[in-house]
Formats: C-alpha cells, sequence, structure tokens
C-alpha cells in the first residue's frame, strides 16, 4: 500500500468489531466510525504539519470507511501523480484503528471526528503525529 497520509515528515501515511465508548460518550464500532472523512488537522507536539507536510493534492482526498470493513481514499479536487487513490479493509480492535498497513490509536470520537495518534520514524527519531479526520 502507498503511503496515503504523507504526515509523517513526507514518510509514512495514515480486525474484528470491537466496541468501546470514546471519551465522549460515544459507542465506538465500526458502523458508527463508518463515513466519509477529510484530514483536517495533523500535529507534532501541537505544531501544525498538515500544510507543511501533506501534498496538496491529498489535502481535498475523502476517506471513506465502510462499515464492512472496506475502505476508499478518493483522489478528488487536485489530482496525485501518480494518483492517492487505493482502496482495501480497515479494522477495529478496542481502541486501535488499523486503515490498510496504518495503525492509529483513537483518543476521541464524537460522531463527526475522529481523532487519533500514530507512531512513525524520520531521520532517526520517532514523533508521535496526532491527525484529526472530519465527517464530510
Amino acid at each position: 500500500m502507498k503511503n496515503i497520509l504523507i504526515i509523517f515528515i513526507a514518510a509514512v501515511t495514515i480486525a474484528g468489531c470491537s466496541k468501546s465508548t470514546s471519551n465522549t460518550g460515544t459507542a465506538v464500532t465500526m458502523q458508527s466510525l463508518a463515513g466519509n472523512y477529510k484530514i483536517t488537522a495533523a500535529t507534532v507536539a501541537g505544531l501544525d504539519i498538515l500544510s507543511s507536510y501533506v501534498l496538496p493534492c491529498q489535502v481535498d482526498d475523502v476517506y471513506t470507511l465502510n462499515a464492512d470493513g472496506t475502505y476508499a481514499i478518493a483522489d478528488l479536487g487536485t489530482a496525485c501523480t501518480p494518483t492517492s487513490a487505493v482502496n482495501g479493509a480497515w479494522s477495529l480492535n478496542s481502541s486501535q484503528i488499523t486503515i490498510g498497513t496504518q495503525v492509529f490509536t483513537l483518543t476521541k470520537f464524537d460522531g463527526a471526528k475522529i481523532e487519533a495518534t500514530t507512531v512513525g520514524t524520520q531521520g532517526g527519531y520517532t514523533v508521535t503525529v496526532t491527525v484529526i479526520f472530519t465527517k464530510q
């Protein structure tokens, strides 16, 4: 799978139906997470990296999570070359969301926004990236 979230300073992208509750009381299931999302924020140590490290052609992409465990990334608006469109499987296991090969830890979910963290290494440094996906 391609790097779909060039958020880890241009290196890293973004089983089963477990049920948990987010810190807002919203039940977290594959059904409640299902929908169309855009990445609206990405930070490392509180610093915005969305505008600096995500390609302009990827900022307008739509991420579709389906309740059946499939996902699709639509390369909308400004097209990437090669395309950033991809599809595959996603899963939820307690507070872990896996999209393709990228693992996120869910930190907040209110039915409209997913806030999650993921860890990657760039230039020998380990970074924790916080990503906010907003339902469209």
